[in-house]
C-alpha cells in the first residue's frame, strides 16, 4: 500500500508544483491527455469478446487509476490554490492546502469500499432477535428472523421487497416496525427455499416443531445432493390478489380456474387435478412445465381470509398428482407454525 500511495503521491505532487497557470494547462494537457489515452485503449481491447483479464492486468489497472486519480486530484487542488493565491492568501497557507489536498487520494481510494462496508453492516442485536407481525388481507402472521423470508409491503417488487438474507434490507423492515413491535400490513410473503443458507435457521435447532420437521429434512436433504426427494416445495407465496401484480412472480389466483381456460395456455403448459379439494371447494389443481429430466408445477387457489395461496415443486411425470398433494398437506402444516389472529 505505501508503494501504491508512493506513485500516486509522485502523480499528486506533478500537478500541485505547477508555479503558474500556464505550467498546469500545459502539464494537464499533457500529461492528463496521455493518462485518457491509456484508458481510451484499455477500454477498446477490454471490450472485445475474447478479453482475458488475469490478476496481474487487474493489478495493473489498480494501479494506472491510483496514478490516475492522484494526478487529477493535484490538478484540481493546484487550480484552487492558485486562484485563492490570486487574491491575496499566503504562500504558507497555498502550500498547507497543496500537502493536506494529498489526504483527498486514499480518501477517494478507500471511500467506495468504507461506504460499502457501512451499507452491508449487520443490523443490532434488537433487529436480529426480533419477531415480526405482518397481515396479509386479513391473514395475520408472527414470523421470526427466517433468512428465506421476504415481505412485500406494496404492489411493485422493486420498489418494495423486503429480503431478510441481506443486511440493508433487514436494518430497514426493522425501523420500519420498530423491530418487530409494530404491526404491518403486507401485499405478499415469500417463503423462498431454493435459496439455503450455510446454516440452518433457528427453527430446525434443539426441539425442532412438528410444523416444522419435514422443512428441516428438506433442509439437509439439500445440504447433502438435492431436496427432491423431499416431500416440500420450493417456494411458497401467500398474497392478497388485489394487491400484487400476479405477471411479476408468476402468481396465480386458481390453478383449477386457469384450467378451465386451458385453450389460452401455451401448448406446453400441462394440467393435473387431484381427488382432494381447496379450502375453496375447487379440485387442487397442478399446473406444471417440463423442466430437465422431470416437470416444475405450481398450485394455487385461495386459502384462508383473503389470501391466496401459491407453491411450487418438482416432480417427475407420473408421481405429479400424488406428490403434489402430499407437498398442499405439509404447506399448510408449515404455514400454520406462523399464522395469528387477524
Amino acid at each position: 500500500m505505501a508503494f501504491i500511495l508512493g506513485w500516486a503521491l509522485i502523480s499528486y505532487a506533478i500537478a500541485v508544483l505547477a508555479p503558474t497557470w500556464r505550467w498546469l494547462l500545459g502539464i494537464t494537457l499533457a500529461i492528463g491527455g496521455l493518462l485518457c489515452a491509456v484508458w481510451i485503449q484499455h477500454w477498446i481491447v477490454s471490450s472485445a469478446p475474447d478479453f482475458r483479464e488475469g490478476v496481474g492486468g487487474a493489478l495493473g489497472v489498480a494501479f494506472f487509476a491510483l496514478i490516475t486519480v492522484g494526478f487529477f486530484t493535484g490538478v484540481g487542488v493546484r487550480a484552487i490554490t492558485l486562484i485563492l493565491a490570486s487574491r491575496g492568501l499566503p504562500l504558507r497557507y497555498v502550500f498547507m492546502i497543496c500537502v493536506a489536498g494529498f489526504v483527498i487520494v486514499p480518501a477517494v481510494i478507500a471511500g467506495p469500499g468504507a461506504w460499502h462496508a457501512w451499507k452491508m453492516r449487520a443490523p443490532p442485536e434488537a433487529c436480529l432477535n426480533a419477531t415480526f407481525n405482518f397481515r396479509v388481507a386479513d391473514t395475520g402472521f408472527t414470523v421470526p428472523n427466517l433468512p428465506f423470508l421476504r415481505v412485500y409491503l406494496g404492489r411493485t417488487s422493486s420498489r418494495d421487497a423486503y429480503y431478510f438474507f441481506s443486511n440493508p434490507s433487514l436494518r430497514a423492515i426493522c425501523a420500519l416496525s420498530d423491530n418487530g413491535r409494530q404491526r404491518m400490513k403486507a401485499s405478499k410473503i415469500w417463503l423462498n427455499f431454493e435459496r439455503h443458507g450455510s446454516a440452518a435457521p433457528a427453527l430446525c435447532s434443539d426441539r425442532v416443531a412438528d410444523w416444522a420437521k419435514t422443512y428441516c429434512r428438506a433442509f439437509g436433504a439439500a445440504k447433502r445432493s438435492g431436496e427432491d426427494g423431499i416431500d416440500f416445495p420450493l417456494g411458497i407465496h401467500v398474497f392478497a390478489p388485489d394487491e400484487v401484480t400476479l405477471g411479476e412472480f408468476g402468481g396465480s389466483r386458481s390453478t383449477y380456474l386457469d384450467s378451465l381456460r386451458a385453450d389460452l395456455q401455451p401448448r406446453e403448459v400441462l394440467f393435473l387435478k387431484a381427488d382432494t379439494l381447496t379450502p375453496g371447494g375447487q379440485p387442487l389443481t397442478f399446473e406444471c412445465r417440463a423442466s430437465g429430466s422431470g416437470y416444475w408445477c405450481k398450485a394455487g387457489y385461495p386459502w384462508v381470509d383473503g389470501a391466496t395461496l401459491n407453491y411450487t415443486f418438482r416432480s417427475e411425470r407420473n408421481d405429479i398428482v400424488a406428490r403434489g398433494s402430499r407437498i398442499d398437506v405439509e404447506v399448510r402444516k408449515f404455514l400454520s407454525g406462523f399464522r395469528t389472529a387477524p
